[in-house]
């Protein structure tokens, strides 16, 4: 699996992550979507990997998918930004996942 990340979102994410090396997790976030299959993909800033974890091919920062939410995903994945607005467009050769993807900073979280 491998994602192509824009300059415009490297900027973005890079600015929110700050100097840390922190992992950002793909995830297929279906918490209070009804079943397991209804969900919307999301991005998290993780203070580290998980056991679980595999790794999104990528030449600019450390993306990780977890081995059961990589099924949601195509194998090749492009992550662009919108210069003026605070969240991501994330698509496949084949679909769009979402023009408004979000980015939460898991560090400070227990989950």
């Amino acid at each position: 699996m491998d994602i192509r990340i824009t300059e415009r979102a490297l900027r973005f994410l890079r600015g929110r992550i700050g100097s840390r090396s922190s992992p950002v997790r793909l995830v297929f976030d279906s918490e209070g979507c009804g079943c397991g299959v209804n969900g919307v993909p999301a991005l998290w800033i993780l203070p580290e990997r998980d056991k679980d974890d595999l790794e999104i091919h990528n030449a600019d920062i450390p993306v990780v998918v977890k081995r059961d939410h990589a099924v949601y995903f195509e194998e090749h994945l492009y992550l662009d930004s919108e210069e003026t607005y605070p969240s991501f467009r994330l698509t496949g050769d084949g679909q769009l996942y979402g023009q408004n993807i979000r980015l939460l900073d898991k560090r400070g979280d227990s989950f």
